[in-house]
């Protein structure tokens, strides 16, 4: 388990086609106050967490380390973990720190370094690393620049908080093969799957009719039968979600045997995997359904939110502007929303919302953010960080990842 004295989230690592590679690991403390942070301490529990976070992403990590925890060795007990420990370029500039980091890599480990090597020449023995650099603190003719120099070198340059779509095009004219940052919405040109996206917006829709909690009714027996590629898509997720059992046969199978509450709430997972095939994004179908789960257990120590049911419809409408490719103001008007989830989409001035960007924020890493918004809902940003590790499993486990 992660320590409860830091918090920490996985920023997906993408490469030039946008397929998630790997995950890098951020961390801050998660309590306010006190002593001045101590980064070797920080650093230390990190490292105490990465068994269960590579096993929770099923990627490789990048995880931040310092000068002393690589000389007194305390990471050669992780050379069977698929991780590569992220240091400082210019920590390498004292000598212990350089012969610790060439004597940790002949023994198998992996390293990336930080910040644009300024100093002395970079071992040989680290030709072909990854090296991070920060797109906000780097200008885009410098960072250019920079990027061509680490080619010629025989690194691998990496770019971190890539926000945007012309930062994340910048990089990639310049050369840049992996980039990290916020989910970003589906380019124009991007091929995506029509008849998943018309279903995903009908599931939506549908959703929403019922997010005040309502049973479902003959309605949504005719919507579930109408549409034939979410009626696949819903056998196949029922089948899955039996433990080995046999599947219903059909859409009325289903509805029989399970009943329609236990139908929409498969619905939830359903759409999830729909707004992924939209956009041809694997991934994303468990940052969906994570991000519904998460919404609909932090809300229950919010004051005056909605129903679960529509606390997890508003997690999977916080991913649709980037998986359908459409502005959020458009989908809110398409979906035909109720008040309180066009908020999702537009505004997030109700309490939806701000769990949204309570959401947003520990995806992202973003710690100021997270706790000024944590403070704002009364919700301690510890429990953010709990929740997001049990919905994480949650969803990964529901998905059949």
């Amino acid at each position: 388990m992660i320590s409860d004295t830091v918090l920490t989230t996985l920023i997906p690592i993408r490469d030039h086609r946008e397929r998630l590679v790997s995950y890098a690991v951020s961390s801050c403390p998660a309590y306010e106050g006190g002593d001045s942070p101590d980064p070797e301490a920080e650093a230390r529990r990190t490292m105490e967490s990465i068994g269960s976070l590579t096993r929770l992403a099923g990627r490789s990590l990048v995880v931040p380390t310092t000068p002393s925890l690589l000389r007194e060795g305390a990471v050669t007990r992780f050379v069977s973990t698929d991780a590569f420990w992220l240091l400082a370029t210019d920590a390498l500039e004292d000598p212990a720190t350089r012969r610790a980091v060439e004597r940790l890599q002949s023994s198998g480990l992996h390293f990336a370094l930080q910040g644009f090597p300024d100093g002395a020449p970079l071992p040989t023995a680290l030709v072909g690393s990854i090296l991070v650099m920060d797109a906000m603190r780097t200008p885009s003719p410098l960072l250019e620049s920079r990027v061509r120099v680490l080619l010629q070198a025989g690194l691998r340059p990496m770019v971190r908080n890539v926000d945007d779509r012309a930062t994340r095009h910048r990089a990639m004219n310049a050369g840049v093969a992996l980039v990290s940052g916020r989910l970003l919405a589906r380019g124009a040109s991007a091929a995506f799957d029509h008849a998943a996206q018309d279903s995903a917006l009908r599931a939506l829709r549908t959703l929403a009719s019922y997010a005040d909690g309502r049973p479902a009714d003959s309605a949504f027996d005719r919507y579930v039968h109408e549409d034939q590629h979410l009626g696949a898509a819903l056998l196949k997720s029922i089948g899955s979600a039996a433990m080995g059992m046999r599947g219903p046969r059909s859409v009325s199978h289903a509805l029989n045997v399970m009943g329609r509450d236990a139908v929409m709430e498969q619905l939830l997972t359903v759409t999830a995997r729909l707004l992924a095939d939209a956009a041809r994004s694997p991934e994303l179908a468990l940052i969906a359904l994570r991000r519904a789960r998460m919404v609909e257990r932090l809300g229950a120590a919010v004051d005056n939110a909605p129903h679960p049911r529509a606390r997890a419809i508003a997690g999977l409408l916080s991913v649709a502007e980037f998986a359908l490719g459409a502005p959020s103001v458009q989908l809110a008007e398409l979906l035909e929303l109720p008040p309180s989830l066009a908020d999702v989409l537009v505004e997030r001035k109700l309490p939806l919302g701000r769990l949204i960007d309570v959401v947003d924020a520990m995806d992202y890493g973003w710690w100021d953010d997270l706790r000024a918004r944590c403070s704002r809902l009364g919700i301690a940003p510890l429990v953010v960080s709990e929740a997001w590790l049990g919905c994480w499993k949650a969803a990964r486990d529901e998905l059949g990842n």
